[in-house]
């Protein structure tokens, strides 16, 4: 199977820079941020912020998983914002959302850990996916 190599990486840092967007968004203590610790059983003072470890791990991810999306889309034939919701939506489903169940119930975490978690995977995989894809 040969594979198609050449993807628009401006579109993959692009759609890298928008997931950490997300990202910082989604989490902030005014949106979904306290729930998230709550669910997890700490608070912003015990977490502190995030070190550079824990940002170069987030962003080399985001790259890694737009990357993947863009091959993805590519070799899939994908040109469309509407394929790249496809694609982020079928990615999203087959790989995060269940992944991270068989994870909260094996750890029994609670499901509302795995809801806001899966809010921000998401969405984060649609946008993704739809600027790689459209953006070819």
């Amino acid at each position: 199977m040969a594979v198609n190599m050449s993807v628009n990486y401006l579109a993959v840092i692009v759609s890298t820079i928008a997931a950490l967007v997300i990202g910082f968004v989604w989490y902030a203590p005014q949106v979904f941020g306290k729930r998230w610790m709550a669910y997890l059983g700490t608070t912003q003072a015990v977490l502190g912020q995030p070190g550079p470890m824990g940002i170069v791990a987030g962003l080399v991810a985001a790259f890694v998983n737009s990357w993947v999306l863009a091959l993805l889309a590519l070799n899939l034939g994908g040109t469309t914002v509407s394929d790249g919701i496809m694609l982020g939506i079928l990615t999203w489903l087959g790989f995060m959302a269940t992944l991270t169940a068989a994870q909260i119930a094996f750890l029994k975490q609670p499901w509302g850990l795995w809801l806001v978690n899966n809010g921000h995977n998401v969405i984060a995989q649609v946008v993704m996916a739809a600027i790689v894809t459209a953006w070819h």
